[in-house]
């Protein structure tokens, strides 16, 4: 399994470099040592394998921690040190951990037990297949975050899977989001299994001058982002092929994949090699994968892909019947990406048995054509408007029908479960000059005044820590 592959590759102790953040690299030889230590320290402090939290923000000791909790079979929970205090809070009492890394044991603390010299070599992996590898927060409903349990058979299979999608090499792998985030299980990982380079963007005090410097000096092959990020990225112009001479793919997962963005990317890039991949949390970072081509630019939606092999798709009605092909309806996920469901045993109507096997039911509206996985929207972008029941997704098709719009997204903002209003954020291809008031009349044209929104011009939109769209944050200019 993974972490035998990974422990061979620590084991040779190479010069080459296996983590850089900042510009401070470090090589595999240093990564083994840190490893060792802290899986030393662990085995001599956490006898009971209690759950460990690595609070942090990308720092290299939070990588060695994971590994380190991984051979020593103890899970691990992944928190971003720039979450509000009370969600931390709220956190910690569900987990009830053993310790956290850079809380109790602090920074400079975890700094010095891993970089001692004389250490003791690992002599045993402990994780076991159905152990739970990893728990990463999402947000719950409720307001209470929802820890999902993802075991070690669960993330064996992902990384293999993610192995012949990308025919990953010995390469450089850019990261983006922050590792409380499950899109980065992607890049931290397959460095690993490939011996290659991670190389980490730090998501702190976000300054585009020094991202795109941090870019340049990255010289990536493989890029593992959202494509909200990656919308950032277009709007400055210096983000094409002399910027990235050797980016040869790019892994998109985490939100929908517009046709404008890979539109953007092949002319600034040429011949590149774009992946779009799809999957929740609760089913280990994606599901289905397809390699996008530009003759998909004329297809009605950008596709997400084809299963891996290991999982079983299918489209159900609200009786939970399956419909047929290129019928629109919810996206089950069944088999071995399912993960182990929620801490505690939370409940929650989403985690089902299906035809004998673990199975997800995503919330996500979706249908299949020739084999193929298509998206269409949440289940939840559908509310209830002065007694019309509406799509948002709807409205921003017809938006992105009058051909002048870059992007959009429409949004309702609520009180008391009620929708007093609709909002269209829209930014506006470049050199078109429409008012608010002109694009209000001319989606006229196309949908009924009952479903128009308020539109609302902007530059960019805001990106959550994670490098996906903060919705939250554009609700909070209204």
């Amino acid at each position: 399994m993974i972490l035998d592959d990974i422990l061979e590759i620590l084991r040779k102790k190479s010069d080459d470099k296996a983590y850089t953040i900042n510009q401070k690299s470090y090589t595999y030889k240093e990564l083994y040592k840190f490893v060792c230590n802290i899986y030393n320290f662990l085995l001599e402090k956490n006898k009971e394998k209690k759950t460990v939290i690595v609070l942090g923000h990308k720092e290299v000791y939070m990588k060695a921690t994971f590994l380190a909790c991984s051979f020593a079979g103890i899970t691990y929970v992944p928190v971003d040190e720039n979450i509000p205090l009370e969600r931390l809070e709220k956190i910690e009492e569900q987990i009830n951990p053993a310790l956290i890394i850079g809380k109790d044991i602090s920074k400079k603390e975890i700094f010095e037990i891993m970089n001692k010299d004389n250490f003791e070599e690992i002599n045993q992996i402990y994780l076991k297949p159905d152990d739970i590898y990893y728990i990463i927060f999402t947000s719950g409903s409720t307001g209470i975050p929802k820890g999902v349990k993802v075991t070690y058979k669960n993330i064996d299979s992902c990384i293999n899977w993610l192995k012949r999608i990308t025919n990953i090499k010995k390469e450089i792998i850019l990261n983006q989001a922050n590792f409380s985030f499950d899109l980065t299980v992607a890049d931290l990982y397959l460095s690993l299994v490939s011996g290659s380079e991670q190389v980490v963007l730090s998501n702190q005090n976000i300054n585009l001058k020094e991202m795109f410097e941090n870019l340049k000096l990255s010289n990536c092959n493989i890029a593992i982002i959202t494509p909200t990020f990656a919308d950032l990225l277009l709007l400055d112009k210096r983000f094409e092929r002399n910027l990235l001479p050797n980016l040869h793919t790019i892994l998109f997962c985490g939100e929908k994949l517009l046709k404008s963005t890979v539109d953007k990317l092949y002319s600034r890039f040429g011949n590149i090699r774009i992946i779009n991949c799809y999957g929740p949390t609760e089913t280990t970072f994606a599901v289905t994968s397809i390699e996008i081509n530009k003759k998909m630019l004329n297809y009605e939606e950008i596709p997400i892909g084809i299963p891996k092999e290991d999982v079983e798709i299918y489209i159900l009605d609200e009786n939970k019947k399956q419909l047929p092909d290129g019928e629109i309806g919810e996206i089950l996920i069944v088999g071995e990406s399912v993960a182990d469901g929620y801490i505690n045993n939370l409940q929650n109507n989403n985690f089902i048995i299906y035809n004998g096997k673990k199975a997800y039911l995503t919330g996500d509206l979706g249908y299949i054509d020739n084999g193929i996985l298509y998206y269409k929207n949440r289940k939840d972008k559908q509310i209830k408007f002065k007694g019309y029941r509406i799509e948002l997704s709807d409205i921003e098709n017809n938006l992105y029908s009058l051909g002048y719009i870059e992007k959009n997204v429409v949004v309702s903002k609520k009180k008391n479960n009620k929708v007093l209003k609709i909002i269209a954020f829209v930014i506006l291809k470049e050199n078109i000059n429409k008012t608010e008031k002109e694009i209000e009349m001319d989606l006229l044209q196309k949908i009924p005044q009952y479903m128009c929104p308020k539109i609302k011009i902007i530059k960019e939109f805001p990106i959550n820590e994670n490098g996906k769209l903060n919705e939250k944050e554009l609700l909070e200019e209204i």
